[in-house]
């Protein structure tokens, strides 16, 4: 279960889904959404409503309101609607609205947070409504793949960038809250893969696609992920020249065909890097066996770091200290088994591990 479905059972305290026309919807409950209807019309029944929300092209409806003829649409629901308390179970006085929210597509962004991405802005935009407005800027940009956006109401000014808290170097120009006071950050919720750091690198011939006139290493990757033709999943970039792959170091047959640095001089090498599949968070921990300990922002970025981490298979998270502890051990295989506590034998810390990769000991 993801987070965002997971989430939604809590808050709604429903059952898992049920069906409407098309798309996978929560069980009705009596609350609604204020001050975000995208939409609003007459309805004979909460399927009849929530029809309308599926059929909505000019924006990606999430939630519905209904309360027995009036039919409201927004393109929000309860984790993604700012402020928080906008979202009300149950609907103040207005006791008759029944909410349900779809559970087949996530709000496409995080929440806003105080924080920002320093240096790396691709485009400066300015007379920005509000968030909602920056994220349209991002997702309707046409000159590069846009990942995440600053925002500051008080200029009305959207920064657009490539990257977002995975995929920056260092992770030090992510900061949180912003170095500059008033910045707010998201990021698109819907990006499968970042890039692993460049390095002197190449895969031996094997090339799917080869370009020229590609001036840089971030346009050669985004003329990576607009591939259509196949999955490229790395990419090579030399003065202007730009390879695609659809192999990375670990699919190459044989592995002797990667190469670092590369054979032939001055080719720079990045491949994209899954996020993975992680078990819920939970009150546990891993005694010892650290191969790394971080200080991060949030337990999201204690994820990032063992994903980007190779040989990462767990974590432990402690909000009071910020504390990031990655391991190469999992519940599994850690040795002695009575390692892995639940819960932790020290309050605080949280624990998640990668589910869709093989862990164990490296030594």
């Amino acid at each position: 279960m993801d987070r965002f479905t997971r989430i939604t059972a809590i808050l709604l305290m429903v059952s898992p889904v049920c069906l409407s026309q098309n798309g996978k919807w929560s069980e009705a409950a009596e609350a609604c959404i204020s001050n975000h209807n995208d939409w609003q019309g007459t309805a004979s029944s909460l399927d009849h409503c929530k029809r309308y929300c599926e059929a909505q092209t000019s924006f990606r409806c999430l939630s519905v309101d209904f309360n027995g003829e009036t039919c409201m649409n927004s393109r929000h629901n309860h984790y993604s609607v700012q402020p928080s308390g906008d979202f009300n179970q149950p609907c103040g006085v207005q006791t008759t609205y029944q909410y349900a929210e779809r559970l087949d597509i996530d709000y496409g962004w995080t929440i806003p947070v105080s924080g920002c991405i320093k240096n790396y802005n691709d485009k400066d935009i300015r007379e920005v409504d509000d968030m909602n407005d920056c994220h349209k800027r991002c997702e309707d940009e046409a000159e590069f793949v846009c990942l995440s956006v600053d925002y500051k109401s008080e200029l009305k000014k959207c920064f657009l960038s490539r990257h977002n808290r995975a995929s920056i170097r260092s992770l030090g120009e992510y900061t949180q809250p912003c170095y500059s006071e008033g910045w707010q950050y998201s990021e698109k919720t819907d990006t499968e893969f970042y890039w692993s750091d460049a390095v002197p690198g190449c895969i031996r011939l094997n090339n799917a696609v080869h370009d020229a006139q590609i001036s840089s290493l971030s346009d050669c990757q985004d003329r990576c992920l607009s591939e259509t033709d196949f999955t490229c999943l790395s990419i090579e970039h030399k003065d202007s020249l730009c390879n695609l792959h659809r192999y990375n170091r670990d699919t190459i047959r044989p592995t002797s065909d990667y190469t670092q640095p590369c054979y032939t001089p001055d080719w720079t090498y990045s491949e994209r890097v899954k996020f993975g599949s992680w078990t819920d968070d939970l009150d546990a921990c891993i005694r010892s066996h650290n191969m790394n300990t971080l200080e991060v922002p949030d337990l999201e970025a204690c994820r990032l770091m063992c994903a980007q981490t190779e040989g990462c298979c767990s974590f432990d998270y402690r909000d009071s200290d910020h504390q990031c502890l990655l391991s190469a051990y999992n519940r599994a295989t850690v040795t002695p088994s009575t390692d892995y506590t639940e819960p932790c034998y020290i309050s605080g810390y949280r624990y998640s591990e990668r589910v869709d990769k093989f862990c164990r000991h490296l030594d």
